[in-house]
């Protein structure tokens, strides 16, 4: 009767408990994280030998998760990818947003702009003419300081979001070391069941830092795991965590980097490329400073186009006349990381080729090996440099596409600065000139070909890009041949570069080829009051190829920019909306392995309910032939 007992017994607690789970996957069926349970029997070894032996009952092996390892892996892999678009289509439609209504704003005031400059040519005496100019130019600059400051702010929310990330992580990072150790410890000695809550705490935990960074993870004999983050960078280790932290930017304090509180605060920015933090960081160096740097390039382009050809005309006192607009300083910035002392300062070029040699991406200059070298920081190659070096000074002056950047002394070996030709301009723009007197209207200078010119050479208007003084009146260019040629007769012969024509500063571009004995006479304008040349050249560079080496216009600039960050962002929602898909598929995996069917459930309940009772019933029968056998034995004494 004992073996009677013993198996009922058994099957009873067996099926009591596979009730208990059963019951418990019913209770978490809504549970995060949580990892459907199932009971695993196995019959009991039979206490005899013989071929009759039965067997003695049923017991509990163990309690096993349903967990797909591959399908949370995926599931991981594709939550960081979504976190990364998810968060770099929120910065991307806010700069569309910015460029579309703003940008939309600087094409308007731009265009109103060069139409005031043309009405103005129609009466270059009148004062209220000038003073729509003048209107018109602050518009201009008010939609360039409105753009970047819109722009800065988004770098702000940027920095606010990589904090909280990295704090989130942090916390996340601390709490799977901790369920490392527990499950460490629930795992050793002689217990052979895995203890499943912490798991699935553990696992879920790893599913939010997903969204946060891209995850990796080795699994240790102990049953804890190591996490990695990026592209290796180790996270948590057993139940060691390496700590995130955040630093200023070593060229910009005022944007943040990740590091480690382990590598002495060297950024891991280029690893971490996933998850919500990368999103952020490639808003940033994607969708937020390339963009600043762009508006920047076309208020260079707009400041230094006007400056040059106001200083290239005369107002209506006879006076060559003053720049336009301002801008702040280029920036040139040292690394925090330098032990030199040496200072930088950039300046941009204001020539047509200057302008169109400059770009909207900022440039690496290193000093090592006694050289100096410049390497463009967006497409990472090398870019085509020169240095001078002033022996009186001690300035270096390092020359690159359309800027130049001046050293007070050598800097010491490895210093680095970056230098950023154009991402201050658009925040800085000002118009310098408070009355309509000050505009130059008239050609400063007038260019009349001999009558015996033989050659089919001819001399376009004078800029002044030095802010030269007028030449002496009249000054007379005699070509020796089709490249060469004297200013007053001054031997040896100047030599034609690059089609540019040069006397004293002032410069006019060559057509055509003229032949020796050619000549052209060049005399000022002052007094010429009506003279209307110099604003209608004004009202021209609306259309005129000023930047992307001359081929380019600003307002083809301008409309090319809004059209590029209109595309990136629609980009990013392609690849948003194709991701979220995946990731929808990957938590369908998950789900199908580790999910509660509550429908299974009810029939597990069912059948595990059936077979208590039939236990019980087992269990009765046995003590009611036990009680039978002890009334016989009874009868017989």
């Amino acid at each position: 009767m004992s073996d009677l007992f013993d198996i009922s017994i058994s099957a009873l607690q067996a099926f009591q408990t596979a009730i208990s789970v059963t019951s418990n996957n019913i209770a978490n069926a809504n549970t995060p994280g949580y990892a459907d349970e199932s009971v695993v029997l196995a019959g009991q070894v039979p206490q005899g030998t013989t071929s009759s032996a039965i067997g003695d009952g049923v017991s509990v092996v163990a309690i096993n998760r349903a967990v797909d390892q591959l399908n949370n892996n995926q599931l991981y892999t594709s939550q960081s990818n979504l976190g990364q678009l998810n968060s770099l289509q929120t910065y991307s439609n806010q700069v569309d947003n910015i460029i579309g209504t703003t940008a939309g704003g600087l094409t308007t005031s731009l265009q109103s702009y060069y139409s005031a400059w043309s009405t103005l040519a129609n009466n270059p005496s009148s004062t209220a003419a000038g003073q729509a100019v003048l209107s018109a130019a602050q518009a201009v600059a008010s939609s360039f300081q409105s753009t970047n400051s819109q722009l800065q702010a988004l770098n702000t929310g940027i920095n606010a979001g990589i904090t909280s990330d990295v704090s989130q992580i942090n916390s996340l990072a601390a709490s799977i070391a901790s369920l490392n150790t527990k499950i460490a410890a629930g795992s050793s000695g002689s217990s052979t069941q895995t203890p499943n809550a912490l798991l699935d705490q553990r696992d879920q935990s790893l599913s939010t830092l997903s969204n946060l960074v891209g995850v990796s993870t080795t699994a240790n004999s102990d049953g804890s795991i190591n996490v990695f983050i990026g592209n290796g960078e180790p996270l948590v280790l057993n139940g060691n965590v390496t700590t995130l932290t955040t630093t200023p930017d070593p060229f910009n304090a005022s944007q943040l980097d990740v590091s480690t509180a382990t590598n002495g605060g060297n950024s891991i920015n280029s690893q971490i490329t996933a998850g919500d933090l990368g999103g952020l960081l490639a808003a940033r160096t994607q969708a937020v400073n390339p963009v600043i740097n762009q508006i920047g390039q076309l208020a260079t382009a707009v400041a230094a186009s006007a400056n040059t050809q106001q200083n290239s005309g005369l107002t209506l006192s006879g006076a060559l006349g003053g720049n336009l607009f301002s801008l702040g300083a280029a920036q040139a910035v040292p690394s925090s990381t330098n032990t030199g002392s040496a200072a930088a300062t950039v300046t941009v070029g204001t020539t047509p080729t200057s302008v169109g040699a400059l770009t909207a991406d900022n440039y690496n200059l290193l000093y090592q090996g006694g050289a100096y070298s410049l390497t463009d920081t967006t497409t990472g190659k090398s870019v085509p440099s020169t240095t001078a070096v002033n022996n009186v000074t001690g300035v270096v002056t390092v020359t690159g596409p359309g800027f130049s950047v001046a050293l007070s002394q050598a800097p010491a070996p490895g210093d680095q600065f970056l230098v950023q030709p154009t991402a201050s301009a658009a925040g800085s723009i000002r118009v310098a000139l408070s009355n309509p007197s000050q505009l130059a209207s008239a050609s400063a200078l007038t260019t009349t070909a001999a009558t015996t010119n033989a050659g089919t050479g001819s001399l376009g208007s004078f800029s002044n890009p030095t802010n030269a003084a007028l030449p002496v009146s009249p000054t007379v260019i005699a070509f020796t041949s089709a490249t060469n040629y004297t200013v007053n007769g001054v031997l040896p012969a100047q030599a034609v570069v690059g089609g540019v024509v040069s006397v004293g500063g002032w410069q006019t571009t060559l057509s055509g080829t003229p032949v020796n004995g050619d000549s052209f006479t060049i005399t000022n304008n002052i007094g010429q009051t009506g003279n209307n040349i110099n604003a209608l050249a004004n009202a021209n560079q609306q259309t005129q190829g000023l930047l992307s080496g001359g081929t380019a216009s600003i307002s083809q600039a301008t409309s090319a920019l809004v059209t590029a960050v209109g595309s990136q962002a629609a980009q990013v929602e392609t690849a948003q909306t194709a991701q979220t898909a995946v990731n929808t598929q990957a938590l369908a995996n998950v789900q199908s392995v580790s999910g509660v069917n509550l429908d299974d459930e009810a029939a597990s309940l069912l059948k595990w309910q059936q077979a208590y009772q039939a236990s019980a019933q087992a269990l009765q029968i046995g003590n009611s032939v036990f009680t039978t056998f002890l009334d016989a034995i009874g009868a017989t004494t």
